[in-house]
């Protein structure tokens, strides 16, 4: 492509269209049921490759996005726009460990 303008365009609409498939997905994704991760046996694959959060995601929201976007054309429901759901605040502010601000060589030159 050798036109800027044209170019600029194109990727204008990529990311709109970006921002839409992950804001319906991250709706999507939000409404979802808990899973039933306790009727699960204890040898199931699921549990041995599970992280520690409270529900493992399956997709990314991107591609639930997408799925959830054709699958509403193909049925004709309309369009959803979709919205992000930011995860609350912490209550607490996390305060980081104090480090040393003595460098090596400053504290090699206090020993000696």
């Amino acid at each position: 492509m050798v036109d800027p303008e044209r170019a600029e365009r194109l990727w204008l609409a990529i990311a709109v269209a970006t921002l839409w498939a992950v804001s319906v997905g991250g709706e999507v994704d939000a409404n979802l049921p808990v899973s039933s991760w306790e009727a699960l046996p204890q040898t199931h694959v699921a549990r041995r490759t599970a992280t520690k959060r409270s529900r493992p995601r399956m997709l990314s929201c991107f591609a639930r996005g997408m799925i959830t976007i054709v699958g509403m054309l193909i049925r004709g429901d309309g369009l959803m726009v979709g919205r992000f759901v930011p995860e609350p605040w912490p209550t607490r502010p996390s305060v980081p460990k104090k480090k040393s601000t003595k460098t090596k060589a400053h504290a090699a030159q206090e020993a000696a």
